[in-house]
């Protein structure tokens, strides 16, 4: 038993002596860099709003597709306001959201709605489309050559392009009905 005791003995005076001398050790060393990553009295949030910032640059040109297989300059939508939505059918704030961009296509003739399908086929994004009433064009990336220029990662993610190809908005996740007609008064108003 006397040398069960000795060897705890050991055993604690050596975890004791490595705890108070990495503490010794890393206390008196400089840093490299500084891990300080927000101003202090500041609190991070976290965001789902991982899409590049694009506001204030010019709608890319590229082609796309529509369900047809047809080849469009998305530039060719130009010349009105548009409102370029982001969506794929199995995304449920898509679901929900869709519904309200329908109903704000048929009140404001003014805007041109154009919905990117990110992920579906031209079959799914169709059936999908009349099940859930959209009534504005849709197109497709396939080459992913427009969600790579305008680094969209989130879907939904909705673009507001003045009638100048000039991207004057963008949001990030799920736009309610309100918010919609919120941001079409703010930067298409008549």
């Amino acid at each position: 038993m006397p040398f069960v005791r000795s060897r705890l003995r050991t055993a604690i005076a050596v975890l004791a002596i490595s705890a108070v001398g990495g503490w010794v050790w890393s206390a008196s060393s400089e840093p490299e860099i500084d891990a300080q990553m927000t101003t202090p009295g500041e609190v991070p949030y976290p965001s789902l709003d991982t899409n590049d910032p694009v506001v204030g640059k010019q709608l890319p040109y590229v082609d796309v597709t529509d369900l047809e297989g047809n080849t469009i300059a998305l530039q060719s939508f130009s010349g009105s306001p548009i409102i370029l939505n982001f969506w794929y059918s199995t995304c449920e704030p898509c679901r929900r959201e869709i519904p309200a961009f329908a109903q704000a296509q048929q009140t404001h003739s003014n805007v041109r709605f154009i919905g990117l399908n990110m992920n579906d086929s031209p079959e799914m994004a169709k059936a999908f489309g009349e099940k859930y009433g959209i009534n504005y064009p849709i197109v497709f990336d396939q080459s992913g050559t427009v969600v790579r220029e305008l680094g969209v990662v989130t879907a939904p993610s909705t673009l507001f392009i003045d009638s100048s190809g000039n991207i004057v908005d963008q949001v990030a996740g799920e736009i309610s009905s309100d918010k919609l007609e919120s941001l079409i008064a703010q930067w298409f108003a008549s």
